[in-house]
């Protein structure tokens, strides 16, 4: 069965079904509990527990529609407590007739900006995911099932 995800109407189902897809994905995997979910989205999605070390970190999701765009962004205002180490981004990566791509990495990646995670102020003050043909291979790095592995 192929999805045209591009068609999704409105627009915020791709975020919605972004969030699930990681949660889904923490839920099965074999040492971490989604533990809370937040009403306020804009420091983070959920909680999750790391059943083996005991330790908590948040998520916040977000997507990029391949079809429609290329980049992603937090405005910088959303993360009342700044990049920290116990905040993770959670990437679904959507492409037409294609399954979901699932990636994570810590909100202080944009402590050293690169191609990739941008730092930019033009506008608002925002946190950037620039993908692009040079960035892709960075991307790959934060492979959601690798990374949740060190978890």
């Amino acid at each position: 069965m192929s999805q045209e995800w591009s068609k999704l109407r409105p627009l915020s189902k791709l975020d919605q079904l972004a969030e699930t897809i990681i949660k889904t994905a923490f839920i099965l995997s074999e040492n971490h509990h989604v533990i809370q979910s937040y009403l306020n989205h804009d420091g983070a999605h959920f909680k999750v527990l790391n059943r083996v070390g005991e330790s908590t970190f948040d998520v916040l999701c977000k997507q990029i529609n391949l079809e429609k765009t290329n980049y992603a962004f937090i405005p910088q205002k959303h993360l009342e407590q700044g990049l920290r180490d116990d905040l993770y981004i959670g990437l679904v990566l959507f492409v037409d007739n294609q399954k979901p791509t699932k990636f994570l990495f810590p909100s202080t990646v944009w402590r050293k900006p690169n191609l990739l995670f941008t730092n930019s102020s033009i506008k608002t003050a925002e946190y950037g995911i620039s993908l692009g043909q040079k960035t892709f291979d960075i991307l790959k790095e934060h492979d959601f099932g690798q990374i949740v592995k060190t978890l």
